[in-house]
């Protein structure tokens, strides 16, 4: 395989996870003190890009594990229509989630928030002192995400382990202090393997991420890695909806990745299989132990689910000879003028 930056990043991501859990095990008193204090009606969660995408897996994550009204939004949204977002007289806690800490609409839609006096801000970063940083009562950071490469990897890896962390926190489920402990060091590179029976560039022509839940956002952003790096048609639907019309695309040049938990399990494995039926390729992937890419079975730790996902674009590109660390047209963050917004 192709040793990229990517592919380095890819590699290296559970110091990453382990670094993570350690800023939400040294911040706790912080995190509960902020959350008693402050009497929230609901939280809002906001990003641009995958880290929208992370918005919507640790919102649907915040409000099964407190019970607290929690609604995931573009930054942009929150900008130009926060009249359909935020409930009047309503206390609101914003979680706003930027890898670089520095992309523009999220720094103005937290700045306003503030200036509205809505409530307070927990900033999810892989930076500590970056413009977002300013604007948070209370920072998260995951410094061994940090990463070069344009497509995020290693950074949403951790992210999404700070705010599971803080769900779990707050809703009275934390993480076992050494959950990453035990993880196997061959765990990546195991991912790499059985995702490259699913990248072939001349068999396979379209992809679809299947994901209900807290997952739905994984399969968001693995649908989104698909098309950054390696320019490639794909799509995300939740399970049962994929027979509504979408499953008119199935052939035998289509890869359909479910994302599948305990609760629905028996019903979305069905969709798969009636996938196959139709032609596609499909992978299960979950912590069943009949799932054909089985989890780890000692934690429910969603980042478990990412490097095989993320290997999945990764190769992908490098099948097709293109660079994953430089996608076509992008940037590694947006910048804008406020007259541009």
């Amino acid at each position: 395989m192709v040793s990229s930056t990517t592919y380095q990043e890819i590699m290296t991501q559970i110091d990453a996870w382990q670094d993570a859990l350690q800023t939400i095990q040294t911040k706790q008193s912080d995190i509960k003190n902020l959350w008693q204090n402050g009497r929230y009606d609901q939280v809002i969660f906001m990003g641009c890009g995958s880290t929208h995408y992370l918005s919507q897996t640790a919102a649907s994550l915040f409000q099964a594990k407190t019970s607290v009204s929690s609604r995931a939004v573009p930054a942009s949204e929150l900008l130009f229509h926060p009249e359909s977002i935020f409930v009047p007289q309503k206390r609101t806690l914003m979680v706003a989630i930027s890898r670089s800490g520095a992309t523009t609409e999220t720094i103005q839609a937290a700045q306003e928030f503030l200036q509205q006096k809505r409530g307070e801000v927990i900033t999810v970063s892989c930076y500590s002192d970056k413009p977002l940083n300013q604007t948070a009562t209370l920072s998260l950071a995951a410094h061994q995400g940090q990463e070069v490469s344009i497509a995020q990897t290693r950074s949403f890896s951790a992210m999404l382990v700070l705010v599971e962390g803080l769900a779990r926190l707050i809703g009275g489920d934390p993480f076992e202090a050494n959950v990453f402990a035990n993880v196997s060091p061959h765990f990546i590179e195991d991912a790499a393997r059985i995702a490259s029976s699913f990248t072939d560039s001349q068999r396979f022509q379209r992809y679809f991420y299947l994901g209900s839940g807290l997952r739905y956002g994984l399969a968001s952003e693995a649908m989104l890695k698909m098309k950054e790096m390696s320019l490639t048609s794909a799509e995300v639907f939740h399970p049962l909806e994929f027979r509504h019309g979408p499953k008119s695309m199935v052939d035998q040049e289509t890869v359909v990745v479910g994302l599948l938990g305990d609760k629905a399990y028996a019903a979305e494995h069905a969709v798969l299989k009636e996938m196959k039926a139709l032609g596609a390729t499909t992978l299960a992937i979950g912590p069943a132990p009949d799932a054909d890419y089985s989890l780890p079975q000692t934690t429910s730790a969603l980042v478990y689910t990412m490097p095989i996902l993320q290997w999945f674009a990764h190769q992908r590109a490098v099948n097709k000879g293109l660079d994953p660390d430089r996608p076509r047209n992008l940037e590694q963050v947006v910048h804008l003028e406020s007259a541009n917004l």
